[in-house]
This record gives C-alpha cells, sequence and structure tokens, in this order.
C-alpha cells in the first residue's frame, strides 16, 4: 500500500501600522544519532514509569532516541501536544494505520517523553555545556519544558551587558570578548520516546503512527511524524520526516515594510521553513485556503477592511531561483548532505527543502489604520 496522506498547517502572519518588529525565535531537528523511523512496539522500556527518568542519567542512547532539537531565540517553553488522531488518552501514543491509510484509534501503544537541554558556547572549540543537569519528562499530552536561557548569533552594542565565549557575562566595551546576547550559540533538547506497557488491541505485522507537535512560546513550531511497527511490517511505511516554521516577523510587523515592497525580488521574508526526512520525499506548497485550492491572499482586519498581497518562496536548500507562489507551484526536496550544527561532524543524507516564505505588494495600496492578520496554509505530500 501507498501512504499518500497530505498534512495541512497553518502560518498567521499579523501586521500593524505601529510597532517595532521583533524576530522570532526558530526550533528545528538534529537527527544527529536518531531516528523518526522503525520502532518496535512489542518493547515496553524498562523502567517505563515517567518517576524513574527524572534523574541525573541520560537516555539518548537508548533505542527510542529521536534526536534533537536545536533552538534559537530568547528564553521561552516549549509546549508538547499530539499531532494525530487522539484515542481520548492524555499520553502518547502509536495509532494502527488501515490498508486505507486511515488511523484506528481502538489499536495503540502508549509512550512519553525524556528531555534533557544542554548549551553549545559561541567559541571557535564549540564548549558543549549540560547546564539543566538532569531530566525533564514529558509524560502528559500538553506539557511543557522551560528553556531558561536564549541562543543565537545576535550582539548587544558597547555599554550593553553581554557574554564572552565561555558564557560569563560582563559589560561589552567593544574589544572585551562580551558581545553576545545570549550565552549560547545554540540550544539543544535531547529527545527519547518510553514505550509503556500500556497498549490496545495490537495487530501483528502492521505499521503505526505518531505525530508530534512541538512549539514555542514565541510561535516557532516543528512537527514529528513518527512511524514504528508490531512484528515485521509488511508494505510500505508512513512518511516519516520533520517540518518547522519559523516567522521572521513577529506580531505585529509595521505595514511600511510591507509597503516599500513591490516585486520577489525586494519582497519582505516574514517566515522560514525546513523539511528533513531520512527516507521520504516530498513536495510543498501554499495556499491561502484550508482546502489547498487558492493562493490569493489578502490581509482582514475587524472592521472589515481587505486588501490583497502576493508570496513567492526563495528556496535556500536546494538553491533555486525566487518564484511567486501560484495555486499549481510546488516546490520539492531533494537529497542533500545534513550536518549537526552541534558537533559539526555528525552528517546524514537526507531529504531536505528549506527556504524563505516572502510577502510583497505588486500594486501600491494605503489601507485604513488597524490591526491586520492573514493565514497562509502550507501542505506537505509525500511523493510516490
Amino acid at each position: 500500500m501507498k501512504f499518500t496522506r497530505k498534512i495541512g498547517l497553518i502560518c498567521t502572519i499579523t501586521m500593524v501600522l505601529f510597532q517595532i518588529p521583533v524576530f522570532s525565535n526558530a526550533l528545528t531537528y538534529d537527527i544527529a544519532t536518531g531516528t523518526l523511523t522503525g520502532f518496535s512496539l512489542g518493547v515496553t522500556d524498562n523502567p517505563d514509569n515517567p518517576s524513574d527518568y527524572q534523574n541525573h542519567q541520560e537516555v539518548w542512547n537508548t533505542s527510542g532516541f529521536l534526536g534533537r532539537l536545536i533552538y534559537t531565540g530568547e528564553p521561552t517553553q516549549l509546549t508538547f501536544s499530539n499531532g494525530g488522531p487522539s484515542t481520548g488518552g492524555n499520553r502518547f501514543y502509536f495509532t494502527y494505520i488501515k490498508s486505507n491509510g486511515e488511523s484506528d484509534t481502538s489499536r495503540y501503544k502508549e509512550f512519553f517523553i525524556v528531555t534533557r537541554t544542554k548549551g553549545l558556547r559561541h567559541g571557535s572549540s564549540g564548549e558543549q555545556h549540560t547546564f539543566s543537569e538532569a531530566n525533564v519528562v514529558i509524560d502528559e499530552e500538553g506539557e511543557t519544558l522551560t528553556v531558561p536561557y536564549g541562543a543565537g548569533d545576535e550582539t548587544v552594542q558597547v555599554g550593553e551587558s553581554g557574554y564572552n565565549a565561555q558564557g560569563e557575562s560582563g559589560e561589552f566595551d567593544g574589544s572585551n570578548g562580551y558581545q553576545y546576547l545570549y550565552p549560547y550559540r545554540y540550544i539543544w533538547i535531547d529527545l527519547t520516546i518510553i514505550r509503556t506497557s500500556n497498549y490496545q488491541k495490537l495487530k501483528w505485522s502492521n505499521t503505526y503512527e505518531s505525530l508530534l507537535w512541538i512549539h514555542s512560546s514565541e510561535d516557532a513550531s516543528l512537527l514529528l511524524t513518527l512511524s514504528g511497527s508490531y512484528g515485521l511490517a509488511w508494505g510500505d511505511r508512513p512518511p516519516t520526516y520533520a517540518f518547522s516554521i519559523e516567522k521572521t516577523v513577529e506580531d505585529g510587523f509595521p505595514f511600511s515594510w510591507l509597503q516599500q515592497t513591490s516585486t520577489i525580488y525586494n519582497a519582505l521574508e516574514i517566515a522560514k521553513l525546513v523539511y528533513h526526512a531520512e527516507a521520504s520525499a516530498a513536495s510543498i506548497r501554499f495556499a491561502s485556503d484550508a482546502g489547498g485550492n487558492q493562493a490569493q491572499f489578502y490581509f482582514r482586519n475587524q472592521y472589515g477592511d481587505v486588501f490583497p498581497f502576493s508570496l513567492a518562496f526563495d528556496a535556500s536548500k536546494p538553491n533555486q531561483t525566487v518564484v511567486p507562489i501560484t495555486e499549481n507551484q510546488e516546490f520539492h526536496t531533494d537529497e542533500l548532505n545534513v550536518v549537526s550544527p552541534i558537533d559539526g561532524n555528525s552528517s546524514s543524507q537526507m531529504h531536505v527543502l528549506e527556504g524563505g516564505v516572502l510577502a510583497y505588494l505588486p500594486i501600491y495600496q494605503d489601507p485604513p489604520m488597524g490591526l491586520y492578520t492573514s493565514t497562509v496554509y502550507v501542505f506537505i505530500e509525500p511523493e510516490e
């Protein structure tokens, strides 16, 4: 059987005629030595009680290791949610996929997630710092993980407080090394699933899936699609991948920024997307409606005022020419070598699509004052 399910995602952009724009954070997936596929659902991890993992012992070297989350931005909270069909339980589940591609939520295997947060210093040696020194267990849907430190390459002005390459704080005088806004270049979170003894009506030699949403309090969003099997699964496995959306203008950005754009070549970048998959090539397209049939985009305010705008996509991996987004325009992944930003050595051959979503006004407009929003739908379609 072929799994051709389309998954739609939403990115809502808010614009105002005042307020200084604040650049948002980013949340992406690093496979490292992990995987998103092939989890054995006949296994119950030992121990399988969440309280047994609230300790200092790392578990990334077990068979349930998914990989790493890579985070940049200000301190935040990450919320973990079920993205797939619900079993009615409050944990996370692999659910059975029927031959027609639909989920049977009466057949499932339960799991929870063990996380471990670390930081990578700014120095050229890339010193790793395990500042958390303990695991945080996400054992129920909707629970959060606090990231207490910021990360990124942003710098401070002379006279402002900053951090040096070793993560020490001080006032930057222009030459003393305290030039970084955040103490780390990257924050990363090891993710490991722990399969429990709670299951229901598992079918032998069949395939199961789980969709895991992770989003920050500043609207960075990451979807992980996982697959597992009970026994040796026959036929094709469902597509597994990591897909993230980062808004590069935070709610809300001033209309004057958009008003200065007129073509795809001077357009305003409003978001970035990243698709990584071990074995699942895909095409991605954009639409202005939930059905995926239209690509005329509009900003709307609470008073009913509406004005149109256009979008373009600038693919950086694979590197392609920026093109307008239309109803039938598809953007395809390519097989590329992906190097881990944490150690700079671990690499994997993956299906990749990365790029920026750009907004522009082909026709000059001057709408009434107000708060305007627009929703952009992103569709991921696995390629057979």
